[in-house]
């Protein structure tokens, strides 16, 4: 039962777009799913082996960052939500 989700959380992507005239920006929502044998974010899967560790920097009403500290590097991601439960579901995932 290794497609069983744990939990997920919502991150943003943000994407400067340079247009003939003018450039503007876009903002659209997807989420990071915590499996019990990986990370899946958008068509990319991190091994729960691979991940060391997860951290974040985040105000409520700000846009924040976590960090997927990867055995491929760290990979950042912008959050609007506190991470704090997608956390601790990696841990503990993470212990077993």
């Amino acid at each position: 039962m290794h497609d069983q989700l744990v939990n997920h959380q919502p991150i943003t992507h943000i994407e400067q777009k340079i247009g003939a005239i003018e450039k503007h920006t876009e903002h659209y929502q997807t989420d990071m799913k915590l499996y019990r044998d990986r990370i899946d974010i958008d068509g990319d899967s991190y091994p729960i082996a691979e991940v060391f560790d997860i951290s974040y920097r985040y105000k409520e009403n700000e846009v924040g960052f976590l960090y997927l500290h990867t055995s491929h590097g760290v990979r950042s991601y912008y959050i609007t939500e506190s991470p704090e439960s997608f956390i601790s579901s990696f841990r503990s995932v993470e212990q077993k």
